[in-house]
């Protein structure tokens, strides 16, 4: 998975509604993409959203970087033409039906038919309520993944990011949005005169902390995006903190509390009020992320002299270096499986997104770029979502660990950064 690898780059740019604040450009690879059709769902019964159900999964899928998916106007109602699909190429095909059986209920019917075969691989019936067209479309996504990778879709996800808007006097209003994981039914959570960082979800999906400036320091909140809960500020701490990064339990954050001029990384429990004290040294550690078994925590120090990244164990409390290569290597996030971090490692002047094999130590670099920043998993992990500029604005980026494809999510007015991707919905 080297960026050398030769890649057949095309750009394509989605079509784009009202109701999308991210405008999406694919810079696809066709390397190694499994060929399917997508066909329009037969829509039975009344229905108030205006959704194209197979152009969502559609793109979806081509997002992923594993597929070449095409759609077609012809609406299957009857027999397939098997013979039509394998004179194109095409392994799969993909259909459904959408029916409305209540007032407020609908099944979703769905068809995955290989075409060499002439067998269906899947098919399911699926209840939703009204208003959960877009839903339904990201969680049969999931499903059309798995039928023919054999590994889960992350497509019923969210996604959370900070815009940057400048009005013409001059003066910024930040917001913190979440969104679904295509970068619709986008939501403002958090507004404000002051700059808004690091955003981090829990792993129940159900809290996001952050940090603000708006009471002229550097503090940790925690808001409940899906609840009228008012949010919580994180005690002072007799120090600025900063990076929140959420335990595995839910319970605890870890973040960066400088202390008398010193930077460490403390464990703060929302439940007993309890800091613990996670690194003491009298460099700089900080941007600690927890482990999937909760049982690590990756972080960045310069306490070689050199900005590197160090794993500490926290059973043992035994801390060992990670990264090697490089006088630069920041923002460490394990990957789900845990066996890997993704990072920003410095090259020259550039600072590239890079992919670190923790038991290796291989790191590979996955762009060219020159300021990325601010990498995370999606929760399948074939996929990771960073920060970085396009023309001297700031944009999201999200690439196919599979073949390199680059997605960019970019905003028509202002600028997109710090990302972060959810765990599965619920």
């Amino acid at each position: 998975m080297k960026f050398s690898k030769t890649l057949i780059l095309f750009s394509i740019l989605l079509s784009f509604s009202a109701n999308a604040l991210l405008e999406v450009s694919i810079i696809k690879s066709k390397e190694d993409a499994f060929p399917i059709v997508i066909t329009p769902f037969e829509m039975i019964g009344n229905f108030e959203e205006d959704v194209d159900l197979a152009r969502i999964i559609r793109d979806n899928l081509n997002r992923s970087g594993h597929f070449d998916a095409n759609s077609t106007d012809k609406l299957i109602n009857g027999a397939i033409d098997f013979d039509f699909y394998q004179q194109h190429k095409k392994d799969a095909i993909v259909f459904g039906k959408i029916r409305q059986v209540s007032d407020n209920v609908n099944h979703a019917e769905i068809y995955v038919y290989d075409v060499l075969t002439q067998k269906a691989l899947y098919q399911k019936k699926i209840a939703f309520t009204n208003g959960a067209l877009r839903k339904i479309a990201h969680a049969l996504s999931d499903r059309i993944y798995f039928v023919l990778l054999g590994q889960k879709g992350a497509f019923n996800t969210r996604l959370s990011y900070v815009t940057v808007s400048e009005s013409k006097k001059g003066s910024r209003t930040y917001r913190l949005q979440i969104s679904d994981s295509d970068g619709y039914n986008p939501k403002t959570v958090v507004k404000s005169a002051y700059p808004i960082l690091s955003p981090s979800w829990s792993f129940d999906q159900n809290k996001l902390a952050y940090v603000s400036f708006k009471n002229n320091r550097s503090e940790v909140f925690v808001i409940h995006p899906f609840l009228k809960i008012k949010p919580i500020k994180l005690p002072k701490f007799d120090g600025i903190a900063s990076s929140p990064s959420w335990h595995p339990d839910g319970e605890s954050i870890a973040l960066t509390i400088s202390k008398k001029g010193n930077k460490d990384i403390y464990l703060y429990n929302l439940k007993t009020k309890e800091l613990k004290r996670l690194t003491e040294n009298i460099s700089i550690d900080t941007e600690a992320n927890f482990s999937p078994d909760g049982k690590s925590i990756a972080f960045t120090s310069n306490r070689t002299g050199q900005v590197q990244i160090y794993i500490k164990n926290l059973e043992t409390d035994k801390i060992k270096r990670a990264t090697f290569k490089g006088t630069y290597n920041a923002k460490p996030v394990f990957s789900p499986d845990g066996k890997e971090l993704a990072l920003i490692h410095r090259v020259g002047k550039d600072y590239r997104l890079a992919l670190l094999n923790i038991a290796t130590r291989d790191l590979t670099i996955l762009t060219q770029n020159k300021s990325d920043e601010s990498p995370y998993f999606s929760p399948n992990g074939g996929m990771i979502i960073f920060a970085t500029n396009r023309d001297n604005k700031g944009i999201l980026s999200i690439i196919s660990l599979h073949n390199n494809q680059i997605v960019e999510l970019t905003q028509k007015d202002g600028v997109v950064r710090e990302p972060s991707w959810s765990n599965y919905s619920n």
